[in-house]
């Protein structure tokens, strides 16, 4: 036989399938997980594409600016076109990027696991990935004794014990899965 050959039949033989919905350890063995979810926002794919939308919005002005005025002073566009192309990027970068400010660190689905006592908070960062993040639940300051803020009408914060970071999601234009797991979150 041909040593390509051999050699592809022996990298297919090692090989592993890929698990995207378990997680396994080192030695490929699924680890015992029993989160359920208990919250879950069906708006957050929109909330992503905004927050991917600013960043391409970002790039295709920073180019439009410049090709915009060398084209103006080349007198190949009027001199409009550089106000008009600055005007929509900037207007456009102020939205966005207040948008995004606003659904950073916005949470998507809250997972809880009875048997270990921790939640799994699935929020979107920055660029509008998915991270997930693991919480002891006597880590997490319940909710009526965070202080009234200005945006409780928007969303509510979830906060931490132990950090400073905060997670936000809405019970208004949220769904409740298992009301009586997520007052235990919460």
């Amino acid at each position: 036989m041909n040593k390509s050959v051999l050699f592809a039949a022996k990298l297919v033989k090692n090989l592993k399938p890929i698990r995207f919905l378990a997680s396994a350890n080192a030695d490929g063995v699924e680890k015992e997980s029993k989160f359920v979810p208990v919250y879950q926002f069906p708006y957050i794919r929109a909330i992503s594409a905004i927050n991917r939308l600013k960043i391409y919005h970002t790039a295709f002005s920073a180019a439009a600016l410049p090709i915009s005025i060398a084209l103006a002073s080349e007198h190949v566009v009027p001199n409009d076109t550089v106000w008009f192309a600055g005007c929509i990027g900037i207007s456009g970068i102020i939205t966005l990027y207040s948008i995004g400010y606003l659904s950073q660190r916005f949470v998507g689905i809250i997972y809880y696991d009875e048997s270990r006592k921790v939640a799994k908070y699935s929020y979107l960062d920055f660029w509008g990935n998915r991270k997930n993040k693991e919480i002891p639940v006597e880590d997490i300051i319940p909710i009526s004794e965070l202080p009234v803020s200005t945006f409780d009408g928007l969303y509510l914060t979830l906060r931490q014990f132990s950090c400073k970071e905060t997670y936000k999601f809405s019970l208004k234009f949220g769904i409740i899965l298992d009301k009586e797991q997520l007052k235990k979150v919460l």
